[in-house]
């Protein structure tokens, strides 16, 4: 046993006072000797013995009744106590809100019983609690506040489409809790514990506060999900040549090993609906990749949806997609016809994917033909460093010559260097690159300056940059055998095509689909964004945009052409969000190193009795005032006139049995 007071102890002292009145009190009666009254003495004798009993029994009230108030205003606690029994706590209650919280438990869904849950950690706060609350994904909703406000707070929470960092987010939480003297620190994370989102955790830095994660109940079938969608043409496509959609499907979680059929047959049937009508359907394998091809289409935006059967958790049964036609752009090479660079446009002009003409909407310069202004006339301007270093000035020449706040110097380092994947239909899996330039921004270079490919080092190899109205797309190895991998390689196409169409003036923004829940940069010119729910929100161009809900959004504004610009891009649920196997109880402690770990769950009760760790035992003084209520009704029971009169005086007594005999 423990008390809140202990101070308060020494109010039982005052239970000495009934005593001493009791052992002071003394017998005031003068005996008369009355020979014939012999009779009634032993009878009063045994009433004498009845009212000391009765005396010593309200004495041992009253006494009991001084202890039991003394130690009511102690504050006794004992045992550990219940979740409402502990310490004041400061809380960083995290409800994980991703996409994968979508999927059914019991009879609802799991989402609805995180939030429920969060609500009886809540109930069971003290008023001296202060409560941050975390969604996965979005920012803090409540900050030391206390819990009716944290509970209004979270009927705010919704669920998203996007991907949860479960480790990032709870040493946010935690690094948010002071540390205030004697108060006590919690995380609270209710979550699937999805194992795809506890891949890596950061280090405590010397924080050792206590985790209880809530451990649901494992899903109970697999999730089938559509986890990756590319267009053959890319999301900005010329008009008059077939275009077509790779979508990608995955199977994982609920015993999918045991049971590999269980879905379909082994099967999945995939439909594809473009600018809101059927047109396609596939079926192939769970975990491969099937090809539905596009109608013709038109010259402008073009929105369409790819659905699979329900399987598991919902959102991620569907995958979304733009792609905005556009007329094949005419094309200006300057260089050598013979190079690869001249080969490769003319392979695309003969296929119908590039235009031709003498003012061009795209000009491409190689190496030493920077020389003049072959620019004229072209809205983006593609520049390939020359192979000599010698030529390296007069290119620069021409960059500055444009307005261009780059310039490439020689790279003293020597080796191969591999390049990242781009965000783009093809990949440059095993291309390397043995000559390149550094690129050096003069004068600040351009905000809306962007690294289209980096080597593996992190420098830029294709910059993509503004010069008044033109665009300008720089490379920093030349096209030759001699410098890289890429000229002979199955991706010199697509990326000749990405670089012309793709990524010059015809497709400024977006280059390619966004996950959910990922911040993203809005172009200049945005004025509004209207969400897949026909909902419109006014946006400053250039700033940060959060897609929470998987579907096509559309970006108007003021492009700066004459009339108002309008684009589109699609935002689908991250594909680690389909694998919904949650992360087993010993692996999550070995995760959090240095911080110590609960779980609890999945039954309410078990919840309940896991969170708020530092107890400090139950409160039993309601029992002992209501044991002082009981005492203060013994004690006027006791002490009543009737109950407790004294034998009256010998003299009055000898009185009264005189006049009886007379």
């Amino acid at each position: 046993m423990s008390f809140l007071y202990v101070w308060a102890i020494a109010l039982g002292l005052s239970a000495i006072v009934p005593l001493i009145l009791h052992l002071r009190r003394r017998e005031t009666d003068r005996r008369v000797a009355f020979p014939a009254l012999r009779y009634l003495s032993r009878a009063e004798d045994a009433r004498s013995r009845s009212l000391v009993a009765s005396d010593l029994l309200l004495l041992a009230v009253r006494v009991g009744l001084l202890i039991a108030l003394a130690f009511a205003a102690a504050g006794p606690l004992i045992g550990r106590g219940g979740a409402r029994d502990h310490e004041p706590t400061d809380l960083a209650l995290i409800v994980d809100n991703s996409a994968s919280v979508g999927r059914l438990d019991g009879d609802r869904l799991l989402f609805e019983s995180l939030v429920e849950h969060a609500g009886t950690a809540l109930a069971a706060a003290r008023p001296e609690d202060r409560i941050w609350l975390f969604p996965t994904v979005g920012e803090p909703l409540a900050a030391g506040v206390g819990a009716a406000r944290a509970a209004a707070a979270l009927a705010q929470i919704e669920p998203t489409d996007g991907a949860a960092d479960l480790a990032e987010v709870v040493a946010r939480a935690a690094a948010a809790l002071p540390a205030d003297g004697d108060r006590r620190r919690e995380v609270q994370l209710l979550s699937d514990l999805q194992a795809s989102a506890l891949r890596t955790s950061p280090p405590a830095r010397g924080d050792a506060t206590p985790l209880v994660a809530y451990a649901p109940r494992p899903p109970a079938e697999p999730n089938g999900a559509l986890v990756g969608v590319e267009l053959t043409g890319g999301t900005t496509a010329p008009s008059g040549i077939g275009h077509g959609v790779v979508v990608r499907s995955a199977r994982a979680g609920g015993g999918v090993e045991e049971a590999a059929d269980s879905l379909e047959g082994g099967e999945a049937d995939i439909r594809l609906e473009l600018d809101g009508r059927l047109s396609g359907a596939a079926r192939a394998p769970w975990g491969t990749s099937a090809v539905l091809g596009l109608p013709e289409l038109g010259v402008g935006l073009h929105e369409g949806r790819l659905e699979v059967s329900p399987a598991g958790a919902r959102a991620d049964d569907l995958r979304y997609f733009t792609i905005r036609v556009v007329p094949p752009p005419a094309v200006r090479f300057h260089g050598d016809e013979t190079s690869f660079a001249g080969l490769g446009i003319a392979t695309l002009r003969e296929a119908g994917r590039l235009g031709s003409g003498a003012e061009g909407a795209v000009a491409v310069v190689d190496g030493d033909a920077a020389r003049g202004a072959p620019w004229a006339g072209a809205s983006t301007v593609v520049f390939v460093p020359p192979g000599d270093p010698v030529d390296l000035a007069a290119f620069n020449q021409g960059l500055a010559a444009l307005g261009i706040g780059w310039q490439a110097r020689i790279d003293p380092a020597s080796g191969d260097l591999a390049l990242e994947e781009p965000r783009a239909a093809f990949s440059l899996s095993g291309v390397r690159v043995r000559q390149r330039y550094l690129f050096r921004p003069v004068g600040g270079g351009s905000p809306a300056d962007t690294a289209l490919i980096r080597t593996e080092d992190g420098e830029p190899w294709l910059v993509r940059t503004e010069s008044g109205d033109r665009m300008a797309l720089i490379l920093a190895s030349p096209l030759t055998a001699a410098a890289s991998d890429l000229p002979a390689h199955p991706a010199m196409i697509p990326f000749l095509e990405a670089v012309l169409v793709h990524w010059s003036h015809l497709a400024t923004w977006p280059f390619s689909d966004f996950g959910a829940g990922e911040p993203l940069s809005l172009p200049e010119w945005a004025s509004e964004v209207e969400s897949p729910d026909g909902s419109v929100r006014g946006v400053e161009g250039g700033s940060p945009f959060t897609p929470v809900r998987a579907g096509v959004y559309t970006v108007r504004g003021n492009g700066g052409d004459p009339g108002p610009a309008e684009t589109q891009f699609a935002a689908n649920v991250p594909e680690p969000e389909a694998d919904p196997t949650p992360i087993a109880r010993e692996d999550l402690e070995e995760l959090f190193v240095g911080r110590p770990v609960f779980t609890a769950g999945p039954e309410a009760a078990a919840w309940e009795e896991g969170v708020f760790r530092a107890r400090r035992g139950r409160d039993i003084a309601p029992w002992l005032i209501a044991l002082a209520l009981v005492l203060i009704g013994l004690e006027l029971f006791l002490a009543t006139p009737g109950r407790s009169r004294r034998p009256r005086p010998a003299r009055e007594r000898s009185e009264a049995t005189s006049g009886v005999s007379s």
